[in-house]
């Protein structure tokens, strides 16, 4: 049995099948798709056609905002004036792309104009008291700050003190008191009047441009896309008609720096799409930052020197490629730390004086995925005893709220719901990791649970086609709150299961029913291929997309999660010991033989037990959640076995059985041979059994481990006696059945568990552990 990671809800938003009916009269659509524009409030014709052919009116009137003609105003006269503009913009992509927007219209405009993006480990993020006390002494006479500034009161009152006017162009969560600026533009301004709230950065210095300009800035639309997807704010309304455009003019740019990054990364331009800005441009951009300085993003957008570019380029390929080496270091660091607990808590606190502080927000990301728990990452500094770091948390725990809870112990925190940054003393992180714990409990079911997603519809196989996925198409581009259709298939055969890549961690499979099939694919997910290879019937949930090789076009499952609802077993039996035994986690391990049960029981992972199996009536406690069981030693007694796995059902069970102490090959003795052992030992007196005993094998023709066995069940039946390691016949020994002996009774009994756990084929073994 799989469990699936993530709890699956079935999107089930009630509708009338009206609408459905009606879709499909005006339309040519398929029913499968109409269904899925319902659940997303798509249910007339006009609203369908006005999300799929969204026009320029949806681009919101820019005075609009609150102090929009005003900051217009102080621009242009600036710009007339030839004064000394500064662009105060972010270190991450939304930063660098606002900025460019900014400095490059501003530029086309005849203003005096540079830009001065933070370093995040100098500066900080939002504006520097040091940074704005240097502009104003080098006699900048207008800032404009994009991508931040709303919480930057201090040093905007020293520019502004100065009579440095400061323009705030900014998105993020406003205040309760808004700086002493010369105005704020603001989506979410409390006295304007926009109807849009969820613009990004870069989309916010696009409507200033558009103020500017008196039209629509179509030449930003590309810039202002990278920064609208990276920063994952809201793709609807006029954020996805602003990346529409934006991807168009993507894929026509006139910015060399593009044209060569996506040749540097093997990205054909006319791909370019929504993915292409979130997983190719964006982290690329976003590295600059993590690692250090942000300005050759700008640079890469706004230069047209192409031997500048070429070098920026290359740098920007080797800062990417250093985050993801420094990500991945940093990743198995954290992993072997949270190995070494007994169990997991609820939120997990990890820190480290090695790891870097710009990346542990993807780090953090990486181990949520993998343990379902909120997680918060931590760099500290022995200099300055202060420690900064990264949280990442699942829908069941607020996380500001969870920090706001823990507000003594820390210095200073920020974000929302599912991300955050926080600094504390160095001291301060035990009682912060307790802290946070305590209150974590209340939502410790929920945590248990894990994370939801969202399921939009269960489909046959036969509904997967070419046509029906260029119609979800359609519906791109993808992103917050227009999120990739997950759809779910229900109990269908698996074939062809196997692990793909250079170390084996992604998953590859079909599913097939009768004459239809579907490739799927798992990143990260190779691990599962034990559980899904031959199983008659699986569930699975993912995005499906169109997969082109060699000029042949197919549907793809990219898989999200999979569950078997059967009971599995798994057949690893092999005569070498494997370390893999040992990394079964929330498991209780079954051992049969003393010796090795000692020598292996610490070596457990994780929320896994140790079970030494000697009788049927003596079973150690073990918590019921330990859902898998691990035969690791080869059993010596069926009837033992049996009574425990009648008391205790699993979901998995995985059986090695190493024949640790095999008995198989020398079989049960003869009658013959007990006769002659018997014989011989009535015949003689006074036998230093153990300084004779390879004598008398060699001369019985016995092995001697089988002429042991005999010589204890003659002990047993008081056939023989042994005082101080000297052995007598008894004159006259009882009547006794030798095959009733335990000693005799014990050691067949172990005979027939090595027959069926080492010798009868899997199919046999599986059989008896299902009954």
């Amino acid at each position: 049995m799989l469990n699936a990671r993530l709890n699956w809800n079935l999107k089930e938003k009630p509708f009338d099948e009206s609408p459905l009916s009606a879709l499909r009269q005006q339309t040519t659509y398929s029913g499968a798709f109409l269904k899925l524009c319902i659940q997303r409030g798509l249910d007339t014709e006009e609203k369908l056609n006005a999300f799929l052919n969204p026009t320029d009116k949806v681009f919101h009137d820019p005075f609009l905002m609150h102090d929009m003609e005003k900051a217009v105003n102080r621009i242009r006269r600036a710009i007339e004036k030839g004064e000394t503009i500064v662009v105060y913009g972010d270190y991450d992509a939304d930063g660098i792309t606002s900025t460019t927007i900014l400095v490059e219209a501003i530029e086309v405009l005849g203003g005096n104009v540079s830009f001065y993006l933070p370093n995040r480990f100098k500066d900080g993020y939002g504006p520097n008291t040091t940074v704005f006390q240097k502009l104003v002494e080098e006699g900048t006479e207008l800032i404009i700050t994009c991508d931040n500034g709303v919480s930057g009161h201090e040093a905007i009152e020293i520019a502004m003190k100065a009579d440095v006017d400061v323009i705030i162009t900014d998105h993020h969560e406003l205040p309760e008191k808004l700086p002493n600026a010369y105005c704020v533009i603001h989506p979410r301004h409390p006295e304007g009047n926009y109807p849009f709230a969820d613009l990004s950065g870069a989309g916010v210095a696009l409507k200033v441009i558009a103020a500017l300009f008196e039209r629509v800035p179509y030449e930003f639309m590309d810039v202002a896309a990278i920064g609208t997807v990276s920063d994952l704010v809201s793709l609807t309304d006029e954020n996805r008609w602003i990346v529409l455009q934006g991807i168009q003019a993507l894929k026509n740019t006139e910015r060399i720096g593009l044209h060569l990054l996506f040749e540097k990364a093997g990205v054909s331009v006319d791909s370019v799409d929504e993915d292409t800005i979130g997983f190719v441009i964006g982290p690329r951009l976003n590295a600059l930052g993590r690692l250090g300085d942000a300005s050759p993003g700008v640079e890469l957008l706004m230069s047209f020197d192409e031997d500048q570019l070429m070098s920026l380029v290359e740098t920007i390929q080797q800062t990417n490629a250093k985050r993801q080496e420094i990500v991945s270091t940093i990743y198995e660091s954290a992993v072997q730390k949270v190995a070494q607990w007994e169990s997991l808590p609820d939120v997990i606190v990890l820190y480290d004086e090695n790891w870097h502080e710009g990346v542990l927000g993807i780090v953090a990301s990486r181990i949520v995925e993998q343990t379902g728990r909120p997680t918060i990452l931590l760099h500290f500094d022995k200099a300055t005893g202060i420690a900064k770091g990264s949280g990442r948390s699942i829908e069941a725990l607020h996380l500001i709220e969870a920090l706001s809870h823990c507000a003594a112990d820390l210095l200073k925190f920020g974000g929302h719901k599912m991300a955050a940054g926080m600094s504390l003393s160095t001291d301060k992180i035990p009682d912060f990791s307790e802290s946070i714990n305590k209150y974590a409990q209340t939502f410790h079911a929920e945590i248990l649970k894990g994370d939801s997603i969202q399921v939009d519809d269960i489909l046959e196989l036969g509904d997967v086609t070419l046509d029906f996925l260029k119609e979800v198409n359609l519906l791109r581009p993808f992103g917050t709150d227009n999120p990739k259709p997950v759809f779910g298939f229900d109990r269908i055969p698996a074939a062809n299961v196997k692990q793909i890549g250079t170390d084996q961690k992604h998953l590859k499979l079909m599913l097939q029913s009768g004459s239809d099939s579907l490739d799927v694919i798992g990143f990260n997910k190779g691990g599962l291929a034990e559980h899904l290879d031959g199983q008659p019937a699986i569930s699975a949930i993912g995005e499906l997309s169109i997969n082109t090789w060699r000029d042949i076009s197919k549907p793809q499952l990219q898989l999200k999660d999979v569950k078997v609802d059967t009971v599995q077993y798994f057949d690893f039996r092999q005569s070498k010991f494997d370390t893999k035994s040992l990394s079964h986690m929330n498991s209780v391990y079954l051992f049969f033989n003393n010796k090795f049960f000692e020598k292996m029981s610490e070596h457990l992972p994780t929320e896994s037990v140790a079970v030494l199996l000697e009788s049927d009536d003596i079973i150690p406690d073990f918590s019921e959640d330990l859902t898998n069981l691990v035969i690791l030693d080869c059993p010596t007694d069926l009837d033992n076995v049996e009574t425990f796995l009648k008391n205790h059902p699993f979901n998995n069970y995985y059986i090695y059985a190493y024949p640790v102490d095999l008995i198989q090959i020398q079989g049960m003795p003869t009658k013959e041979v007990f006769a002659r052992v018997y014989k011989y030992l009535y015949s003689k007196k006074d036998i230093a059994i153990k300084e004779k005993l390879d004598e008398l094998s060699a001369f019985l023709k016995i092995d001697k481990n089988l002429l042991v066995f005999v010589i204890q069940v003659f002990l047993e039946a008081k056939f023989v006696t042994i005082d101080y390691g000297v052995l007598n016949p008894v004159p006259s020994p009882p009547k006794q059945v030798l095959m009733e002996t335990e000693v005799y009774k014990k050691r067949y009994k172990k005979i027939q568990s090595e027959k069926m756990f080492i010798y009868s084929s899997f199919a046999d073994l599986s059989i008896w552990l299902k009954k």
